[in-house]
C-alpha cells in the first residue's frame, strides 16, 4: 500500500514570544518609573543669604514617599560650611532634614554645595545649596535730596495807619497763586516751595480803607 506522506505544518512562535517580552518590559518599566516618582524631597534647592560674621536661619528639607514601608533615609553634604542632619534616620512615609550654614571665617561672595539624600538602592536626589555672603560693613546712608525749600522776605514798614501786610507768591511775574497774611510783621518766611523752581514775591499793606498796590517784585530760584 502506498501512503502519501503528509507535510507537517510548523508554526513559528517567535512573533508571539517577542510580543510577550515587549509587553512585559513595558509593564516593568512603567512600575519602576511610578515607584521612583513617588519619592521626592522638597524644596528642590536652597538659598541662604547672610552678612559676614552672622549665620542665617536654618532651613528644612522634607522627604515624602507614597509606598508605606519602613526604610532608612541618609543625607550628606560636600561643604565644610554646610550641615544637614540627621545623617541617618528611619522613616515610613515622611522625614524631615534640618540644614544649617556657618559663615565663620568666610569672605563676602557666593558659595555653592550639594546635599545628597538617599533611600535604599533605588532613590537618590541631589539638592543644590547656594550661600550668598554680603559685606558686614555698609556705607552710611546718604542725606536725602531736599524736595521743599523756604524763602525769607523783609520789607520796610509803611507810614500811616496799617492793619497788616500780605505776601503774594507766584511762579510767573505778577501772576500770584498764594496769599499769606502776616499781620503787622515786616519779615516772614514762606514755606513749601519746590526746589529748582523760580518764584516771584510782592507785598501789600492794608487797613480799613483798603489794600495798597503791590510793592516792587523780587524773584528767587529755590
Amino acid at each position: 500500500m502506498n501512503q502519501t506522506a503528509r507535510p507537517h505544518r510548523t508554526t513559528s512562535v517567535a512573533p508571539w514570544f517577542w510580543q510577550v517580552i515587549g509587553i512585559t518590559a513595558f509593564l516593568c518599566l512603567g512600575l519602576t518609573s511610578e515607584s521612583l516618582a513617588s519619592h521626592v524631597v522638597r524644596p528642590s534647592s536652597l538659598t541662604f543669604n547672610a552678612k559676614q560674621g552672622t549665620n542665617p536661619q536654618k532651613q528644612t528639607l522634607t522627604f515624602t514617599k507614597t509606598p508605606t514601608y519602613k526604610a532608612t533615609l541618609t543625607a550628606s553634604d560636600n561643604a565644610t560650611w554646610l550641615t544637614v542632619s540627621p545623617a541617618s534616620q528611619s522613616e515610613t512615609t515622611r522625614a524631615t532634614l534640618t540644614v544649617s550654614v556657618n559663615t565663620s571665617g568666610r569672605a563676602a561672595g557666593t558659595y555653592r554645595a550639594t546635599i545628597t539624600v538617599k533611600e535604599g538602592t533605588w532613590f537618590t536626589q541631589s539638592i543644590p545649596v547656594t550661600l550668598v555672603i554680603s559685606s558686614g560693613t555698609s556705607s552710611p546712608p546718604s542725606s536725602p535730596t531736599p524736595t521743599a525749600s523756604t524763602a525769607t522776605l523783609r520789607w520796610n514798614a509803611v507810614t500811616g495807619t496799617v492793619t497788616g501786610y500780605k505776601i503774594y507768591v507766584g511762579e510767573a511775574s505778577r501772576h500770584y497763586t498764594r496769599t499769606i497774611n502776616v499781620g503787622k510783621a515786616t519779615t516772614s518766611t514762606v514755606n513749601s516751595l519746590t526746589v529748582g523752581k523760580m518764584y516771584y514775591f510782592a507785598v501789600t499793606a492794608y487797613n480799613s480803607a483798603g489794600e495798597s498796590s503791590y510793592s516792587n517784585e523780587v524773584k528767587a530760584i529755590q
